[in-house]
């Protein structure tokens, strides 16, 4: 294995990173709050984002990301995709024929680009001549349990694609690989807009007959909008797909699911965004696959009703009748 650098000490970042230590030496972590360095530096433990999990003694916080990133091998991305921009600027220069392995998921909603495409448009097209992003179904908290895992690794570059394969993979983690980026993409991204959809229809007091339409009915959307975005059909119905969009709509453990509950629940997005310190992606993607669809002029039902719900302040037992009242149709 080679000098890695994780880069964001969120829960996924640091689940990622302390599983990283058990199949290399040392792996070192790059995270932006104070508080999260010293807790893991003095207590072994991300009190922040992963509390309750004691972390691997080859693990080390650092703090200078560029330094850091200039001398690693292989960069390691999990940060949030409403600071994505601001971290491949840092990064531009220092990164650009480095392997690049991005663990984040999102569409950036302002350009409505992919985390792969702002990376080409900020850093340049030549790092994705480099670069794996690793998708599927799985929990940060499973992961430091050692529960066995199975994700998809994707990538342009044949032989980094099969050496992080390889590097990355043990008795705990699998991964299988893909050269289908924007189905991955696409997948992951919208797999967390299905789970608020869950989570709404947990928090209104249904069960798993509305639970699993929605799932059913949302991956005919995932798939609607990535086969116009150049995706492959087959992308959606593997682990990125509707590996990942079972767990986190079936899974209490998905931020993205409480989120949905909490709200149907009566609470305000903006009091559950101050009260909380991780990020539920969904929002963010909501926000951006809303507007790609009205631009592409794709019918996403589900979509709409979770953008009305989180932006317009619309019921959600509203719009889960809205929804039933649809036009009837074949399937």
């Amino acid at each position: 294995m080679d000098n890695i650098l994780v880069i964001g000490g969120g829960s996924w970042g640091t689940a990622f990173a302390n599983y990283l230590c058990q199949v290399n030496s040392e792996i070192k972590i790059w995270i932006r709050e104070e508080e999260v360095i010293r807790s893991i530096r003095d207590h072994r433990e991300n009190r922040l984002f992963l509390p309750g999990h004691q972390l691997s003694d080859n693990l080390i916080p650092v703090e200078d990301l560029e330094n850091e990133a200039r001398h690693a091998d292989i960069l390691v991305f999990a940060v949030p995709s409403k600071f994505t921009r601001a971290i491949y600027q840092q990064l531009k220069g220092v990164a650009d024929h480095k392997p690049f392995v991005n663990l984040s998921k999102g569409f950036e909603a302002t350009s409505l680009k992919t985390l792969s495409q702002l990376a080409a448009e900020v850093m340049g097209n030549h790092v994705l001549d480099n670069w794996v992003t690793i998708s599927g179904p799985s929990f940060a908290k499973e992961l430091t349990l050692n529960h066995p895992t199975a994700v998809v690794a994707v990538s342009c570059n044949e032989n980094l694609l099969k050496k992080i394969q390889h590097d990355f993979s043990s008795d705990v983690l699998r991964l299988y690989r893909t050269d289908d980026l924007i189905g991955i993409e696409v997948a992951a991204s919208m797999k967390n807009v299905m789970a608020i959809a869950s989570g709404l229809v947990n928090g209104c007091g249904f069960g798993y007959n509305t639970t699993a339409s929605l799932v059913t009915r949302g991956s005919v959307e995932i798939s609607r909008i990535g086969l116009k975005l150049g995706a492959r059909k087959e992308t959606f119905w593997g682990l990125a797909g509707i590996g990942d969009l079972m767990l986190t709509c079936f899974g209490p453990l998905s931020r993205n699911f409480q989120l949905g509950v909490k709200i149907a629940k009566g609470e305000t997005l903006e009091h559950i965004e101050r009260s909380t310190v991780t990020i539920a992606e969904g929002v963010e993607t909501t926000k951006a696959i809303w507007r790609l669809s009205r631009k592409l002029g794709i019918e996403m039902p589900i979509t709409q009703k979770v953008y009305e719900i989180l932006f317009n302040g619309k019921k959600p037992h509203e719009a889960l009748k809205e929804l039933m009242q649809r036009s009837l149709k074949a399937e």
